[in-house]
């Protein structure tokens, strides 16, 4: 059977439970790549920021020759997986990259599903994501807004808690806080989704973590690059 290294790749983080959260991550990716996934892998943990080990160091210590994919444990493209990702794959012969969650359709039911457990009349609902200067990743973020306006059947606006515009600060005026439902697109607990509770609106959600269909939207991306580099 083929091997193949999996390099789960985090943003990293100094909030211990959102270090775990990814942790748990890993194991849940694990678990259920062994049953749906007929390729030898062989998991491991990396970071593109704040965290040991960072991706490039774990690419240069697999062995020559072996197939490896890059996934990214993240929501939509940035800098990290336009540069950082993409020049640690670049670097190294038989490696990809797997896709962000990105507007991954899964994720926006379970976004939306969330959105409806905690909707009340004539809210506004916004979608609160971390930040990137890149238009694509702000396009992708968009196309998930707007399917999860399609499953509510009522607006939902991207906002972003720092790096692009709208701020969350701008549009959450002292007006809209009772009237607002924040749905976090946050991957896991850290100073964003601190920030994004401190801004006082009526509902905020938790991050997409934890949760087991996050990482089966994970796997999705997965199967995808695996397929792409057979």
């Amino acid at each position: 059977m083929k091997k193949t290294h999996v390099l789960a790749a985090s943003h990293g983080t100094d909030n211990l439970r959102g270090q775990q959260l990814i942790h748990d991550l890993r194991t849940q990716l694990e678990e259920l790549a062994r049953s749906e996934i007929h390729t030898e892998l062989v998991w491991h943990e990396a970071y593109v920021d704040v965290q040991q080990p960072q991706l490039a160091q774990v690419l240069a210590s697999l062995p020559e020759g072996e197939a490896a994919v890059v996934l990214p444990l993240l929501v939509a493209d940035g800098v990290h997986t336009t540069q950082d990702i993409a020049q640690a794959v670049a670097a190294r012969q038989n490696t990809v990259a797997a896709s962000p969650l990105g507007a991954l359709p899964e994720l926006a039911y379970l976004l939306s599903q969330r959105a409806m457990a905690q909707l009340e009349p004539n809210q506004k609902v916004l979608l609160a994501a971390a930040g990137t200067r890149l238009e694509q990743g702000q396009e992708q973020l968009r196309d998930l807004a707007a399917q999860i306006s399609t499953h509510l059947g009522q607006e939902v606006q991207v906002t972003y808690c720092a790096g692009a515009k709208p701020l969350i600060n701008e549009l959450l005026s002292e007006e809209l806080k009772p009237k607002t439902l924040v749905l976090s697109a946050l991957l896991a607990d850290g100073l964003f989704q601190t920030r994004l509770v401190s801004m006082g609106a009526r509902i905020t959600t938790s991050p997409l973590l934890p949760d087991v269909m996050i990482a089966k939207c994970f796997l999705i991306r997965l199967q995808v690059a695996l397929k792409q580099s057979s």
